[in-house]
C-alpha cells in the first residue's frame, strides 16, 4: 500500500511499490486450452493424412506450437516506477512510462497499454497486453496513476 502524507495525499518521497503477478492461461481458461489443443492435433493429423511422411506434420506442429505457446506458458507481469515489463518464455518486453500514453481495459481478461491514443493497425506490434490474475482493480488503479484511459473510437 502506498504511504500518504499528513494531508492524505500520496507521499511522493517514498518509491512506488512494484506490482508483480504471474498468469498461466490454461488454469484460467481450461476449456479454451483443451479446444485449442484438439484443433492443433486435428490440423497436424490432417497434414499427415494429406501429405504423408513426417516432414510436413512435424513442420506444422512446430509452427502451431510456436504460434500458441504464449497461451500455454506462464507469463510474469510487473508494473513499477520505471514502466511495464512482461516476461515469458520468449523473453522480456519492457516499456517505460514515458513511452506509453493510454490503456484500454478488456473486460475481466486483461488490459492493453499503448504508446498511442487510439487502437490502430499496429496494435499487436507496439502495444502490451497485461492479463489479470484476480487483480483487475489493482492493475487499473496502478495504470491510472501513470496513464490516461484510451479512446476506443473517434467519437469519444
Amino acid at each position: 500500500m502506498a504511504s500518504t502524507n499528513s494531508q492524505g495525499q500520496p507521499d511522493q518521497s517514498s518509491p512506488e511499490q512494484p506490482l508483480t503477478w504471474r498468469v498461466w492461461l490454461p488454469r484460467k481458461r481450461p476449456l479454451l486450452s483443451v479446444v485449442v489443443t484438439l484443433v492443433v492435433v486435428g490440423l497436424v493429423v490432417g497434414v499427415a493424412y494429406t501429405y504423408g511422411g513426417v516432414f510436413y506434420p512435424v513442420l506444422a506442429l512446430l509452427v502451431l506450437v510456436a504460434a500458441i505457446s504464449g497461451h500455454y506458458m506462464p507469463s510474469k507481469f510487473t508494473l513499477d516506477a520505471e514502466g511495464v515489463t512482461v516476461a515469458s518464455v520468449w523473453g522480456r518486453r519492457t516499456k517505460p512510462w514515458e513511452n506509453l500514453k493510454t490503456y484500454w481495459p478488456n473486460g475481466d481478461h486483461g488490459v492493453t497499454v499503448s504508446p498511442t491514443v487510439r487502437p490502430g493497425p499496429l496494435t499487436l506490434a507496439r502495444d502490451i497486453y497485461l492479463h489479470y490474475e484476480d487483480n483487475r482493480e489493482e492493475v487499473l488503479r496502478y495504470l491510472a496513476r501513470h496513464l490516461s484511459p484510451g479512446k476506443t473510437s473517434p467519437k469519444q
